[in-house]
């Protein structure tokens, strides 16, 4: 053996013996003091695991949509478009039974009681689809398939029109609605499947795709609406008008869209944590255990900003709905006509700002666009504020700034509900999303009922109101920058439709 073998051999145990110094060093010098005792050693031994595991399943989901056949992209794609349209349906839903329900409820009884219950009646859809939707979101976390869980909330829906169709009475108009409000159970479980099928960078992008189906469904029903209006004929012994058919109608579709739903909404395959989940008998969850995974869930202090954010956009919104035509009547002397078609140019607006937002949400981070959502809501209200009360009624002087005020709060509605969506789904882990997403659509759809009794309340003091909205919309806005920087994704996983499991991926 030559000198300069061993000299070479030298080097070779010189350099590896100098990486090892230099990785202990590193390691001393990034552990904290505090971590010189075993105890302490041992939770960073656990959290460098972590890491390393969390590490391995981003670049397993990175190749995920790599080892797609063209197959299960077909079976993904197909999927997501069946959730699209069950958001299309729920916004044709909206826009054609609510114009034609003050006037159904008028058949049946004396005008005088009306108010009272259409109050009811959007009640009880809002209580009953927020219970629901708690209770299909947790069934979704446990293991129930999804695809049964939508079959399930789409019967509901086809019970409820159908009985709105046939309205005996104004108690089975009631019942109806409220049976078709425990189909709208499935949308947090639905969204909850969207979390789990995308990364929190392309979340907000999906979100707001599947929104703005809804959006398009509100557009499309006043279409349905004018068509409706000549029904007058007979079937099967039920006189047929423009009340009761918007039941019949949304029966039918629904109907339509539960056998597309047996033919082409597949679940998506158990990965390894899903597979522990889904063998765990069914009588091993308690109520109890459903209560403790929302308090583990609430006593975030990220998750009940955004609850309270979320509450305060509904609220703000069906508040500003509830205003909007007694408050254009007495101020501008507005009629219908043109209520309508302020509706349909916000609707347009909403519209345009959720195709927008696929593109923004490239550039911007999610908490950047919920803050400058709730700024332009700061600053709608404030011109609200100080304008109002040198705005005489009956005159036109004011207008344009009314115009300003309801464009930049339609404007800022959209980038606060898509974000605040995408960002909860963001705090909590992948086998709570169906809960979690229940609890948020609970808050909503609280909001939804408060907004409107709070605002019809105040009809002749809505400076008042308007006062008591810019103040609730700045405390949101005030706790947004609080914890600003405490926003962070918990996973990046991407669980596309029909990918094989993680557990299979070595």
């Amino acid at each position: 053996m030559t000198t300069d073998h061993i000299n070479y051999q030298q080097q070779i145990a010189q350099s590896i013996n100098e990486e090892k110094d230099h990785e202990l060093l590193e390691t001393i010098d990034n552990a904290p003091k505090q971590q010189i005792s075993s105890n302490s050693i041992g939770i960073n031994q656990n959290s460098i695991l972590k890491n390393d595991e969390y590490q391995k399943s981003n670049q397993i989901s990175d190749n995920h949509m790599n080892i797609l056949t063209p197959i299960e992209r077909r079976e993904r794609i197909l999927t997501l478009i069946i959730i699209g349209i069950i958001a299309f349906l729920t916004g044709i839903d909206y826009a054609i039974i609510l114009p034609t329900a003050w006037g159904y409820i008028n058949t049946f009884m004396r005008y005088h009681y009306g108010g009272f219950v259409m109050g009811i009646l959007l009640s009880v859809f809002a209580l009953s689809g927020a219970i629901a939707g708690i209770i299909l979101g947790y069934l979704n976390d446990i293991g129930i398939s999804l695809k049964r869980l939508v079959l399930f909330g789409i019967l509901f829906k086809i019970i409820g029109n159908i009985l709105y169709f046939i309205g005996i009475n104004i108690y089975i108009v009631v019942i109806s609605r409220l049976i078709a409000g425990i189909g709208m159970g499935l949308v947090p479980p639905l969204l909850a499947e969207i979390s789990r099928r995308s990364t929190p960078k392309t979340r907000t992008q999906l979100l707001s795709k599947v929104l703005g189906c809804r959006q398009i469904g509100l557009l499309v029903g006043p279409c349905f609406t004018i068509l409706l209006k000549q029904m007058n004929f007979v079937l099967f012994g039920i006189r047929v008008t423009m009340y009761n058919s918007p039941g019949l109608l949304m029966a039918i579709l629904w109907l339509i869209l539960a056998i597309l739903t047996l033919f082409f909404f597949f679940d998506s395959p158990l990965s390894s944590v899903d597979h522990k989940v889904s063998s765990t008998p069914l009588n091993n969850y308690s109520f109890s255990q459903a209560l403790k995974r929302v308090y583990t869930i609430c006593k975030q202090p990220v998750i009940i900003v955004l609850l309270i954010t979320s509450f305060i956009a509904y609220f703000n919104q069906t508040a500003l709905e509830t205003t909007l035509t007694p408050f254009t009547n007495r101020q501008f002397k507005w009629h219908e006509l043109e209520v309508s078609i302020l509706f349909a140019i916000a609707g347009i607006e909403i519209t345009l700002v959720y195709v927008l937002l696929h593109y923004i949400t490239k550039k911007f981070q999610d908490q950047s666009i919920l803050l400058f959502g709730y700024i332009l809501l700061s600053l709608a209200c404030l011109i609200a504020v100080i304008i109002l009360p040198f705005s005489q009624p009956g005159t036109q002087k004011y207008l344009p700034i009314f115009l300003l005020f309801v464009a930049l709060d339609i404007l800022a509605l959209p980038l606060i509900v898509v974000t605040s969506t995408s960002l909860f789904t963001q705090q909590i882990n992948n086998d709570e999303q169906g809960i979690g997403q229940g609890v948020q659509r609970f808050v909503i759809n609280v909001a939804t009922i408060v907004g409107p009794l709070y605002a019809g309340g105040l009809l002749k003091f809505t400076w008042i109101m308007l006062c008591s909205m810019l103040f609730i919309v700045l405390f949101a806005t005030f706790l947004i920058l609080a914890i600003y920087r405490s926003f962070k994704s918990k996973h990046d996983e991407e669980l596309s439709a029909l990918i094989r499991p993680t557990n299979n991926i070595r």
